[in-house]
Order: structure tokens, then sequence, then C-alpha cells
């Protein structure tokens, strides 16, 4: 029998600086490319000036930029009306939405992530002036991409820091708990805010 042997050769991702991939797929409508930059500090010039590209709008690209759209609404606007911890269950049942679906649907996304009505005009009103940063201005609905929620469930701080140097951090995985054994009160001889945690017993770390 005769044996054959393919040499293959690459470069290794790790040392290179800035790369492209160009696919010959589809050139009337520009091409597709894959493109790794190590140095993020001149990203933009990369991307918008050298290569002149735009991100390719697929699933991958509404999950994440519907979900950062989402976070900077939470932090504008669901935090002043709201507080802190109504800001981290709002991102905690969008992501969560994002998670258990496989199609977003807008009407459906606000009836089960926003718990004040009166924030439901707020949401429309921030995507109207907001929306076109984020390319999402006209979208209603788009498959979701389940690695794109993995990615932002990551950078999505679920932490209340207060100014007495405690953290509550709550689980993303499990926000009923939040919903259900942290209460938000005010205390009238302290004149001061606190939050109210229940619990059966303390977990071992």
């Amino acid at each position: 029998s005769q044996l054959e042997m393919i040499l293959q050769q690459g470069v290794n991702l790790n040392k290179l600086d800035k790369g492209c991939l160009i696919f010959n797929h589809k050139k009337d409508e520009g091409y597709k490319i894959l493109t790794i930059d190590s140095n993020r500090y001149d990203a933009r010039y990369w991307l918008e000036h050298f290569l002149s590209v735009d991100a390719f709008e697929d699933e991958n690209f509404m999950t994440k930029k519907y979900l950062k759209f989402c976070q900077n609404f939470a932090k504008d606007v669901v935090f002043p009306a709201e507080d802190k911890k109504e800001e981290v269950m709002f991102m905690n049942r969008s992501v969560n939405y994002f998670a258990k679906n496989d199609q977003f649907e807008e009407t459906n996304f606000l009836n089960e992530v926003i718990d004040n009505p009166d924030l439901i005009p707020e949401f429309k009103n921030y995507k109207v002036d907001k929306g076109p940063k984020y390319s999402i201005e006209d979208v209603t609905t788009f498959p979701i991409a389940n690695a794109a929620v993995s990615d932002a469930r990551k950078s999505i701080k679920n932490v209340i820091n207060l100014d007495t140097n405690i953290q509550i951090k709550l689980d993303f995985i499990n926000p009923e708990s939040a919903e259900k054994f942290v209460e938000k009160g005010w205390d009238e001889e302290k004149q001061m805010y606190y939050y109210l945690v229940y619990f059966n017993k303390e977990e071992k770390s």
C-alpha cells in the first residue's frame, strides 16, 4: 500500500497582530470575511478605514446588539426610574428571555421582562432615539444566537455596589430568588436605605 502525507502550514493566531480571511463568495453582495485583531487599540481604524467593512448582520450580530441596547436602557432609564436592583433584574430577565427562546419577538419580550408598565413607552422612545446606534431601529423580530447570549451573560454585571463598601451579587441563573428574597426599604432612624435578604442557611464557600 502507498502512504500519502499532506503537509499543511499556517500561522499561530496568538502571534498575529491583525489578519483577514476573505471568502470568494457572493461577490456582487460584497465578500464575507473573517478578521482577527489582537491589539484592540486601533480596532476602529482596522475595520472601518483599512478594511472598509461592515459587521455581517446575522442573528449573532442582532442578538449582541439588542442585548447591548438593553444594557444601556437599563443603565440610562431603569436605574434612574427605579433603583440598582431593578436595573440588574431587568438585564437578568432580558438575558434569560434570550436564553430560553429561539426567536426574538419584541412585544413578548417587553411584556415578559418589564415589570413596570410605565417603562414600556420609555423603552420604545429610547429605541427611537438610540436604536440607530445599535442598528436595531427597525428590528422587532429575529432568530436568537445562543453563543451571543452566553457571551453577553459573561459581560453583564449582576452586582449592586453600595456606598457602605458592601456588594450584593444577584444570580442570573435563578432570577426569581432576587425577586422573592431581596427587599429594599428606608430606615427612618438611620436615614438610610437598606436591603433585606431572606435565607434559610448560609452556604459553604
